[in-house]
């Protein structure tokens, strides 16, 4: 093929791709596309290029003598088709081959421009997903640092609760031996120390025909964790375990006894120092004894 076909080739498929084409360049377009494959690839390409053009470019408006310059081709081009003139077909393909190549430098020009845009666009999209992960990261690492506060402030109650529990315990412990030691008719019994080297002593408060008493002690010495003191009623035939208790770092303790009847009925009572586990060997010290 001579390169003069081929840039008439160009030229047709370039100006059918734009729809330019005039009503006697159609036969030689319909013979190129059926005897050419590659004709018929390329003209798809062409159109699917022109296609692009709207989107490339806001749209412009032509000035004002270009405007007129084209209304004038077109208008002359209707006259002579009105004449039924055929224009020469080497000097149309003459004029198609520079139109055509004019036109497909437009549109690699605005492809180019389309490619610089739509790459802006991909960066500017980019970073704003970019802003919006680490935006999404911070909110999970504020709603990990909210759950673990609330967590926090979840123990913090529960041991204020813990503690507002046990304070009421003592208030009511205390209430109960205010109302022993300080009320009328109340019997006291002393408890002495079974060794001469011991200064501990305890106080004994009781009602008759009641089976709580209280009693108060002081100068004991604190014990080993393993060890515990605990009190005992006795009435002259079996002895009956009535608690335990542990003295603070001044050697006090006090101890609400509640016996399984009177406490007067009891003749004896006493206090021991042994084992935490009763079960476990190890010795066993009477340390105060008294009567009732």
């Amino acid at each position: 093929m001579h390169d003069s076909d081929q840039e008439r080739e160009q030229a047709l498929l370039a100006a059918a791709a734009l729809g330019s084409l005039d009503p006697a360049d159609l036969a030689a377009l319909d013979q190129l596309l059926t005897s050419s494959p590659a004709a018929r690839a390329e003209l798809q390409q062409l159109r699917e290029t022109v296609a692009l053009l709207p989107y490339a470019a806001p749209p412009v408006s032509p000035p004002q003598r270009v405007r007129a310059q084209l209304m004038a081709r077109i208008a002359a081009d209707q006259a002579q088709r009105a004449r039924g003139a055929s224009p020469n077909p080497t000097r149309r393909a003459g004029w198609l081959v520079p139109a055509a190549l004019t036109a497909l430098a437009v549109v690699m020009v605005f492809l180019g421009s389309l490619t610089l845009s739509l790459q802006s666009q991909v960066a500017a999209l980019t970073a704003t997903n970019q802003q919006l992960l680490a935006a999404v990261r911070d909110l999970r690492q504020a709603v990990t640092d909210s759950e673990a506060q609330q967590a926090q402030l979840a123990a913090q109650l529960a041991r204020s609760e813990q503690q507002i529990a046990r304070l009421n315990e003592q208030i009511e412990h205390e209430r109960l031996l205010v109302s022993f030691v300080s009320a009328p008719g109340v019997a006291t019994r002393e408890l002495l120390p079974t060794r001469a080297d011991l200064t501990a002593r305890g106080e004994m408060y009781m009602y008759p025909g009641e089976a709580q008493a209280v009693v108060v002690f002081s100068g004991l010495p604190q014990l080993q964790p393993d060890r515990v003191y605990r009190f005992w009623l006795s009435d002259g035939v079996q002895r009956i375990a009535a608690g335990t208790f542990h003295v603070d770092a001044t050697g006090l303790a006090t101890l609400v006894v509640t016996a399984p009847r009177e406490v007067n009925a009891y003749t004896e009572v006493m206090v021991t120092v042994e084992p935490t586990d009763a079960a476990a060997p190890g010795e066993v010290e009477v340390i105060l004894t008294g009567t009732l």
